[in-house]
């Protein structure tokens, strides 16, 4: 419209149309055009209508709009007839002129006195901590209610630090509420493969022994814990943002500082009261009561079990039932004790082994079958055989002597107590010694089981004298070797 007014007064000013074309910075065709509608009466300019690409498929793209179909759909469905000619962005377009989307809007949450806290971490930067650059990050909790909040420096978001945190909240409270809400940091919340969220096992029981239900916020939802994030912040623009601190104590120093002299007593944008005065006022009878013992802070870490029916933790090992064996095990570690549980229930406690390397095993965690070391199984095996006689106790005391291995000897002889009795095995061994039969465990078993123990012990002497004599005289073997009668 400037254009077209800007030819028609110049071109009654009666300046030519190549000078008007100059002035105005367009082709002089365009300059005759804008003349030609003024001499027929234009008061404005007006393009002719041009038919479009899309004029036939409009109510098919209204339609398909309708139905929540994106521009890239409507195009390939539209592909589908011959008479479309248009491209994906002549498409795009038109869909976008046609899409009206509903402006983004939350519902204002409201809150009862002493219904829920909301907790976020916030980075604060890197501050020199005993002479190492460390990075440091805000802890805050929010009571939704009132305002008044807590705020910790700490150097990181593990477990320890996280519970150790909220429950110095708690206790700055006086009083724990209803529900909390934290974000999805790993330390109060696990997420799977598939997407599904699990509270972290000692946040879970943290909770439960506070008595306040945890409710995490939605994933890349902040609106969820509004409070919080407000919160996190105001305390980095108000008291962090344009100050250095020398070290990490100065910091936190000044941090208490300023949330006791200023964040606590100002008035709230919001609710136009000081934040600790509504506290005190409405809130802090509406806490519940902490409880008599403080939770004892403890990591949660998970460890499979191995064949000899171990975890390790922390370069330490420690047994667990045998039936565990393969499985994935939740282990709690404190100051103090390690437990280690299954499906929710305690399987196993330890003292904590002070340093690594260390083993802390309680037999008992093993079948009946391997409970006992190679060498009290070989003590218990001597025991046993020794106690049959003095005749099986000579006999073992002379397969010490011979060129067997001495264990496997032992093992064979308890196995033959089992089966066939220490008094069998007390006459076996006996017979075996009378004959000099001297030849190891395997001789004693071909006794018992040919029944050569129950027989009576004959004489040797008497033995070599009954019937026939098979003895030859040495005389006989002088004369085959020397030949002559006289070399006896």
């Amino acid at each position: 419209m400037t254009m077209f007014l800007s030819v028609r007064a110049l071109h009654e000013e009666r300046v030519p149309k190549k000078t008007i074309a100059r002035r105005l910075g367009v082709d002089v065709r365009t300059v005759r055009a804008y003349i030609r509608r003024i001499a027929h009466g234009a008061s404005e300019p007006r393009r002719a209508s041009v038919p479009k690409k899309l004029d036939r498929f409009v109510d098919r793209i209204e339609a398909k709009v309708g139905q929540g179909l994106s521009a890239v759909q409507i195009f390939q469905d539209l592909s589908e007839d011959p008479l479309f000619d248009a491209c994906y962005d002549t498409v795009k377009r038109a869909v976008r002129k046609l899409r009206h989307d509903e402006p983004e809007v939350y519902c204002r949450m409201r809150f009862a006195p002493g219904e829920e806290a909301q907790i976020d971490f916030g980075d604060i930067g890197v501050l020199d901590v005993d002479g190492q650059r460390r990075r440091v990050w805000l802890f805050a909790m929010t009571l939704c209610f009132s305002r008044h909040s807590y705020y910790e420096l700490v150097l990181d978001q593990t477990v320890p630090t996280f519970l150790g945190a909220i429950r110095r909240g708690f206790e700055h409270f006086g009083g724990v509420p209803a529900r909390l809400k934290p974000d999805n940091l790993k330390s109060g919340v696990l997420l799977s493969a598939l997407g599904e969220r699990h509270y972290q096992e000692d946040f879970f029981r943290f909770c439960r022994h506070y008595g306040c239900v945890p409710d995490a916020a939605r994933p890349a939802t902040p609106t969820d814990k509004g409070r919080t994030e407000r919160d996190i912040g105001y305390v980095k623009g108000g008291c962090f943002r344009g100050r250095s601190f020398a070290s990490f104590d100065e910091a936190v120093a000044w941090l208490a500082r300023w949330h006791r002299e200023i964040a606590s007593v100002r008035v709230h944008g919001t609710t136009r009261r000081r934040p600790i005065d509504l506290f005190d006022e409405a809130e802090r009878a509406a806490l519940q009561p902490l409880p008599s013992e403080p939770y004892e802070i403890a990591a949660f870490t998970r460890h499979k079990v191995r064949k000899d029916c171990h975890v390790q933790v922390q370069a330490n090992d420690y047994s667990v039932p045998f039936t565990l064996v393969g499985q994935t095990v939740s282990v709690r570690r404190t100051e103090q004790r390690i437990d280690v549980f299954a499906q929710g229930e305690r399987v196993a406690s330890h003292a904590r082994a002070l340093g690594q390397g260390k083993d802390v095993t309680d037999v008992a965690h093993y079948p009946p079958t391997k409970r006992l070391g190679s060498h009290e199984i070989h003590r218990l095996r001597v025991e046993r055989v020794r106690s049959a006689g003095p005749h099986t106790q000579s006999y073992l005391g002379r397969l010490r002597e011979g060129p067997w291995v001495f264990g496997d000897q032992v093992a064979r002889l308890a196995k033959l107590v089992e089966r066939f009795g220490a008094a069998a095995l007390e006459k076996a061994c006996a017979r075996a010694l009378h004959f000099g039969a001297l030849d190891g465990a395997r001789r004693i078993e071909t006794i018992l089981e040919r029944g050569l123990h129950e027989h009576e012990l004959v004489p040797l002497a008497a033995a070599s004298h009954e019937g026939r004599d098979f003895g030859r005289a040495l005389r006989e073997y002088d004369l085959a070797l020397f030949g002559c009668k006289e070399a006896s």
